[in-house]
């Protein structure tokens, strides 16, 4: 099922599928402990918002199934290499985050990392996942965010904001995901607020954690 409200680049598309698997080892090296930490324990279904090239499959179990809802076609060969490399079953479904097909009150698990500031509609990406999750079920997540006002961040992350939302498809430099998260209603809400220092200087400010529906 095509989405009509992602519009599929056919030249940033297959360069960000490029970029992206290209730094999934060095994503390793900055997520990977917090992302063990977080998905440890999962249930054999897990739903992923915007999972890209892929690079969350090294922390799934052996023959997990993953649903994986990623509307730009340009990542879905590297998903499928991906998943046959750790052993995924993997189902590709072409939708955003906003329009999940998925039946209310389904899922256990679900997965979004440095997705959020890119969806054309956060709130109701997250009512989405809020509608599929079982009662008491689990949302993680790492997103960058904004970052202090009138910090020197925050003037870089204004400054880049136009050319970095172009090139990665509508990436938000600037998107203050975790008062969104705050004012969204889970009924219980754990987040960690932290810098993750690197050269990709707009997305330093991040946060983590779990939600329970």
């Amino acid at each position: 099922m095509e989405n009509p409200s992602f519009e599929n680049n056919a030249v940033r598309g297959p360069i960000n599928a490029w970029v992206f698997r290209a730094l999934n080892g060095y994503m390793d090296y900055l997520f990977g402990k917090s992302k063990r930490e977080l998905f440890k324990n999962h249930p054999n279904t897990v739903v992923e918002i915007g999972p890209g090239s892929g690079a969350n499959m090294r922390y799934l179990k052996k023959n997990t199934k993953l649903i994986a809802i990623e509307p730009n076609v340009h990542m879905h060969k590297n998903l499928k290499i991906s998943a046959q490399k750790y052993g995924i079953d993997l189902e590709i479904k072409t939708l955003a985050g906003e329009a999940l097909d998925l039946p209310d009150n389904s899922y256990d698990f679900v997965i979004s990392t440095l997705v959020l500031c890119t969806v054309k509609n956060p709130v109701q990406c997250v009512n989405q996942i809020k509608r599929i999750l079982k009662p008491s079920g689990k949302f993680v997540f790492i997103e960058h965010v904004k970052a202090q006002e009138n910090s020197l961040l925050a003037f870089i992350q204004n400054v880049m904001h136009r050319p970095w939302h172009w090139f990665f498809e509508g990436c938000h430099t600037n998107r203050d995901t975790k008062a969104l998260l705050e004012m969204s209603g889970f009924s219980s809400l754990k987040v960690q607020a932290y810098k993750s220092y690197s050269p990709f200087i707009p997305i330093i400010p991040q946060i983590r954690g779990t939600a329970y529906k």
